[in-house]
């Protein structure tokens, strides 16, 4: 796996220990209405806290319904890697975060929402 490489946890539920420092969490509903606002969390791993120093640190997170950008969030060093949002939607999709690590690169996360 490279830098360049888009990551995304291999085996499901059984990450590895960078795996739980970088695959993004996407914590919202499985089902929504449509057109109604609802809140997306986004936290950036699972388990351990990745670092927030100035030479390690996750630059940006990005929000995606399927394959349209719905948000972008920088952080800094000074930062907590995690965001919450309020968006909506208007069909079922799949929500998509690409967060990246200035060390370890790009990282993917998926979750399906329906739409009522």
């Amino acid at each position: 796996m490279s830098y360049y490489d888009l990551k995304k946890a291999a085996n499901g539920d059984d990450k590895t220990t960078l795996e739980d420092k970088h695959v993004p969490v996407i914590d919202a509903p499985d089902k929504v209405k449509k057109g109604e606002y609802f809140e997306v969390k986004i936290k950036m791993g699972e388990g351990i806290d990745h670092p927030m120093e100035e030479k390690h640190f996750i630059q940006y997170v990005e929000l995606y319904a399927d394959y349209y950008q719905l948000a972008r969030v920088n952080f800094t060093p000074e930062m907590k890697a995690e965001v919450a949002l309020t968006i909506k939607l208007e069909e079922s999709c799949t929500l998509r975060a690409y967060e990246f690590c200035n060390i370890h690169g790009q990282w993917e996360a998926a979750k399906e929402i329906t739409v009522d």
